[in-house]
């Protein structure tokens, strides 16, 4: 499931291809993508079409596409999608495609469980798809600010996940920050010292800003196809050794499964 960085590289490399251009129509042939309004294809197609993309915005899980006159698109990938430019308009797509004057497009295929919302930017808050969590790579996160918003109650991976408290980190960004921290996903929150809020603060930006310099995960495929090359230090190698002192990683599997070393992430 796509997380922030791969949110982030997203945006980044879709921006150049869609920004200012006027959507000369909409194709939909995976309806029951479009939630807003509810598999609506027609209204989703004709509340587009005209307007102008003004630019892309990055929220938890989602995007929000700007467009002219008030309206915002939300795409949220849930499980998964591939958001790609197109030189040419799309004729058929399997998915949805944005068609632009200029004769090139934006195609969102391969989704699964993918959503769509039109709104008016003043509704977006009102979207229960959008968050109200804090951006983790913001200037404005210190330690202090981490301490108050994770929930003191929750064990620490539970916490990060908390998309009201931070937007954008899930059950593969969890792992890997708190194996980089050397602290346990099982641990509370209201049991860390000032020193390790500090080093988790430290290193939520950190690996989020190592992944999107990467490309995101490897399976995450950017505007222009290419694969993410993100290397997951704990994620999936259960019973393999750890790459800080070479004891076997675990993982747990409680709905969700968590990968952790249980010698060095205390």
């Amino acid at each position: 499931m796509p997380e922030l960085p791969e949110l982030e590289v997203a945006r980044k490399t879709l921006s150049p291809c869609v920004a200012g251009k006027i959507v000369a129509g909409v194709l939909v042939e995976r309806v029951r993508s479009i939630r807003t309004p509810r598999e609506d294809a027609h209204a989703f197609a004709n509340g587009i079409a005209g307007r102008r993309v003004e630019g892309i915005e990055r929220r938890g899980k989602a995007l929000v596409f700007r467009l002219s006159g008030g309206v915002a698109a939300v795409f949220h990938y849930k499980l998964g999608a591939l958001a790609a430019c197109r030189q040419e308009p799309v004729r058929k797509t399997g998915g949805v495609a944005w068609n632009f004057s200029d004769d090139s497009a934006l195609e969102f295929t391969h989704m699964q469980l993918s959503e769509f919302h039109l709104a008016q930017e003043q509704e977006l808050s009102k979207l229960p798809v959008l968050k109200s969590g804090a951006d983790p790579l913001s200037r404005s996160l210190t330690a202090k600010k981490l301490a108050g918003l994770l929930p003191a109650k929750k064990q620490l991976k539970a916490a990060l996940m908390d998309q009201n408290a931070l937007g954008g980190i899930g059950n593969n960004y969890s792992d890997e920050i708190l194996w980089n921290a050397r602290l346990s996903p099982f641990r509370k929150v209201g049991d860390l010292t000032g020193a390790e809020f500090e080093e988790l603060a430290r290193q939520i930006k950190s690996t989020l800003r190592e992944s999107i310099r990467a490309g995101g995960e490897e399976e995450f495929r950017d505007a222009c196809g290419r694969h993410g090359r993100y290397q997951e230090k704990v994620r999936r190698r259960a019973g393999r050794p750890c790459r800080r002192d070479g004891h076997k990683i675990e993982m747990v599997k409680n709905g969700r499964k968590t990968f952790w070393c249980p010698h060095c992430q205390v």
